[in-house]
């Protein structure tokens, strides 16, 4: 395929935005409850080390941020980091994490990727590192684009693929979803082709995963019942009816749901 192939095949799927923010928002106190991993033990910050993408001097950009644990634990190694997510909680998070932490060369912004015009914003190759690290705001060869135009250095996309999530998948049956965005498989597929054939040489490194998720049932209501509707309206009585599954499905009040994943990380320099 040529680029505008590309583009064309990997264009954004429309969906419920406010139902994306209302999932995220959900999750936000969770994805809060982290400790600042560290360069020893995380793979994706060994990464950034070894290619040697860390710039004490230089500016980092952290798309879908979330609550903040990869831009916070990398702004000891730039002069300024700054990130950006779709949901207003995890920014409050994000904020809050970065006050416990005294960490003052960071600045958290509320607004979404996808609609984001580079130029406008100021954003156009100002960041020596520009990073989306497990989130949806990379959807199209557009939100994949900006990365690159975002960059004067290194770009890092990390995406989940041969994901499988028991839970969420049997609850897409229910309402008749067979597509399974979950897993980036194609999208990956999009992104190196599109970057082989800008010229670039990008990269990719593999990791095996399995997420032991535990939530409360109001935690999963909010998670499957708004990441349906991020593929299509439901009625009322398909939200009950996942609801009911998912009382089907609690211990002690908790939904548990076990997920297979590789993590392929691709990076590339602009």
């Amino acid at each position: 395929m040529d680029i505008n192939e590309i583009r064309e095949k990997w264009s954004l799927k429309q969906k419920n935005k406010q139902a994306s923010v209302d999932m995220w928002n959900s999750m936000a106190e969770s994805f809060g409850d982290f400790v600042l991993p560290n360069f020893k033990d995380n793979p994706f910050l060994k990464l950034l080390e070894a290619k040697n993408m860390l710039k004490q001097d230089g500016l980092a950009l952290d798309v879908g941020c979330g609550a903040g644990k990869y831009a916070l634990a990398i702004a000891g190694c730039f002069r300024h980091v700054t990130g950006v997510d779709l949901s207003p909680e995890m920014i409050n998070i994000a904020k809050q994490k970065a006050l416990d932490y005294k960490i003052q060369n960071i600045d958290f912004y509320c607004g979404d990727w996808h609609d984001l015009d580079i130029k406008k914003s100021g954003y156009l190759h100002k960041f020596d590192l520009v990073f989306a690290h497990m989130t949806p705001a990379i959807q199209s060869g557009d939100t994949f684009e900006k990365l690159s135009a975002a960059s004067k250095g290194w770009c890092v996309l990390a995406k989940p693929i041969k994901r499988t999530d028991p839970v969420s998948d049997a609850i897409k049956e229910l309402v008749g979803i067979s597509e399974r965005r979950e897993s980036c498989d194609e999208e990956i597929l999009f992104a190196f082709e599109m970057l082989w054939r800008q010229g670039y040489l990008p990269q990719l490194e593999y990791e095996k995963q399995v997420w032991n998720m535990k939530k409360t049932l109001d935690e999963a209501y909010g998670l499957y019942v708004n990441r349906v509707k991020t593929y299509q309206d439901i009625t009322l009585s398909e939200e009950e009816k996942i609801r009911a599954y998912l009382k089907t499905l609690a211990r002690d009040g908790f939904i548990y749901e076990d997920v297979e994943t590789t993590i392929v990380t691709l990076f590339w320099r602009v």
